[in-house]
């Protein structure tokens, strides 16, 4: 028995709102359960999906990005408003606050 993570889409979530160089990347995974029956044949059993949502930052090298914070979910992701208010009260250093000018 082996659990296999496929993933099937990614994407950047509030680029524009963070500091330069810090991405919140959303991947999505299918989760496969792979059986071995015999030599050569495999049954595959669908496990649902899961949600990764990723805070990075990347250093503008050549150097692999910066892992600051995973986010797993399985089956139910939450929404874009509740996965923001979470990140912000966790890295609100990262998310830009707009001065208000009169």
């Amino acid at each position: 028995m082996m659990i296999v993570h496929e993933l099937v889409g990614t994407e950047n979530l509030f680029a524009g709102q963070l500091k330069e160089g810090y991405y919140v990347v959303r991947e999505k995974y299918n989760m496969l359960d792979i059986h071995q029956c015999s030599a050569d044949v495999f049954q595959q059993f669908d496990c649902g999906t899961e949600e990764v949502i990723t805070v990075v930052f990347d250093p503008g090298n050549e150097y692999s990005l910066v892992c600051l914070d995973v986010y797993t979910f399985e089956n139910k992701s939450p929404s874009l408003a509740e996965l923001k208010q979470t990140l912000q009260i966790k890295h609100h250093d990262l998310f830009q606050t707009e001065a208000v000018s009169v």
